[in-house]
């Protein structure tokens, strides 16, 4: 679990956690911060999360959402919710900065293995301290199919990514990656 006033580097965007009501990591607000541009709905950032719900709240700047098969432009004020397995992703559409508040909630309480901030934690922690892309900053590729591979019952690649991704990850663990690099620190 995270505690509020955590940011997360996803690359393109940062996620903060605003609240953890309860403690009990079943329910997150967040706060996600997005350059022009970006994550982008057509590029690596379409996933669906089979085991929770999620809401998108416009703060500022203005957004593109994908949920499903529908695209919709959101702009300062407007809500997109997503339901469990429905793919989505968002784009900042705008010239300026998006900041979207989110609400993550997991329906059947919190469990180990669908940690998502767990998931996010060890993700911004690989790409600050062992990037590959020299360009991008981002972790190895087969690290990455291992580590999203492992939380597959809480965030997964839709299609033929998500079988990609299946493949990717057997061959690295094969390669002696693990999914969590960092067990000691971030479990």
């Amino acid at each position: 679990m995270l505690a509020p006033g955590t940011t997360l580097d996803i690359g393109d965007h940062s996620v903060e956690v605003l609240a953890n009501p309860g403690g009990l990591g079943d329910r997150y607000l967040l706060r996600i911060d997005a350059d022009p541009g970006a994550p982008g709905i057509d590029g690596d950032f379409p996933h669906l999360h089979p085991s929770l719900v999620e809401t998108f709240t416009c703060i500022s700047g203005s957004m593109t959402a994908r949920v499903g098969k529908i695209m919709s432009r959101v702009e300062v004020g407007e809500k997109v919710e997503v339901a469990p397995g429905a793919v989505h992703g968002f784009e900042n559409t705008g010239q300026d900065r998006l900041i979207v508040e989110s609400e993550v909630i997991f329906p059947g309480g919190y469990d180990p293995a669908l940690d998502l901030m767990r998931f996010a934690r060890i993700y911004d922690r690989l790409r600050r301290e062992r990037p590959v892309g020299r360009r991008t900053g981002e972790p190895s590729l087969l690290q990455m199919a291992v580590l999203t591979h492992e939380w597959r019952a809480v965030i997964r690649q839709p299609g033929v990514a998500g079988a990609m991704v299946s493949a990717l990850a057997a061959v690295g663990r094969l390669a002696g990656y693990r999914p969590d690099p960092f067990p000691t620190e971030s479990g």
